[in-house]
């Protein structure tokens, strides 16, 4: 990666490349987190990117297999055709499911988007579940309608990854107060921990107080969890996390769409852009 802009990037982009991808991974292995790769990009309307996508995925599990690096995969519905027809995005990701199938039997996370697709997300993941045990999907805190889709989703046997969420939602559909929505997300998060029973799922936040809320819920439930954060945000409390025996998986997004994705990060928390810059001119 070169140039002002990706030099920017770079703290939450592993690069452009698989390589770039798998050894910000192995990295990550060597600090005691696990991983997940995701190829940035979403809203693809061509079918010959679709299939180069595609294709992707196929080399990025294989070199994650060979590479032997402790990592899963996160996939986005508008990658493999969610806006063009979804009984082919659906075909897509039976695809996947069956590559991560052979090789090791690797893990398929459906990311969640913004809420136009929420719903067809679901559908598609319940039906992708029902032939492929190791599938997950993200929930967004933030979203109004998450409760009841949360309870749908356990009472199917989700694993779910829940997240605050960062699309720019109107207030009919999302809360808007940063107390709503970690109110939610705490509230969400009870619910895993009283309901998921031997199911994996994922608190994945930066927020300490609700990390905290969430190591005591663990206290109280034989629950199989963990904690996943964003690749280059909070490194020292998933350090700390480890070190407390906690299971810690990191987010590591990588590819040439690199724009759209630093931007949300950006708009997520002001604070971010003096971290970049902090971290641009001590570099």
């Amino acid at each position: 990666m070169t140039g002002f802009p990706l030099r920017l990037a770079r703290q939450w982009i592993a690069g452009e490349t698989i390589n770039d991808g798998v050894a910000r991974a192995r990295e990550a292995n060597s600090k005691g987190f696990l991983g997940l790769l995701n190829l940035l990009g979403e809203e693809i309307k061509s079918r010959e990117e679709i299939k180069t996508t595609l294709l992707e995925y196929s080399n990025l599990l294989a070199r994650i297999e060979e590479s032997r690096v402790k990592s899963q995969i996160s996939v986005k519905p508008t990658q493999l055709g969610l806006t063009l027809n979804y009984d082919d995005c659906l075909q897509n990701y039976l695809v996947i499911t069956e590559l991560c199938r052979s090789h090791s039997e690797n893990w398929l996370w459906v990311d969640m988007e913004n809420s136009p697709y929420t719903e067809k997300t679901i559908e598609l993941y319940k039906y992708v579940l029902s032939k492929y045990p190791n599938t997950g999907i993200a929930i967004q805190a933030y979203l109004r309608r998450s409760e009841t889709d949360l309870r749908d989703l356990l009472a199917a046997g989700a694993k779910v990854r829940l997240v605050k969420g960062a699309y720019n939602e109107s207030p009919e559909i999302a809360f808007k107060n940063k107390r709503e929505v970690s109110e939610n997300y705490a509230k969400l998060m009870k619910m895993l921990f009283e309901q998921s029973e031997k199911n994996l799922f994922a608190i994945a936040t930066h927020d300490g107080r609700l990390v905290e809320q969430g190591k005591e819920l663990s206290k109280k439930n034989n629950s199989h969890f963990e904690f996943e954060m964003l690749m280059g945000v909070r490194d020292k409390l998933k350090a700390d996390l480890v070190l407390q025996k906690y299971q810690v998986r990191e987010y590591i997004p990588y590819g040439p769409e690199w724009f759209a994705y630093s931007m949300r990060r950006l708009r997520e928390k002001k604070s971010n852009i003096f971290l970049l810059a902090r971290s641009l001119f001590s570099s």
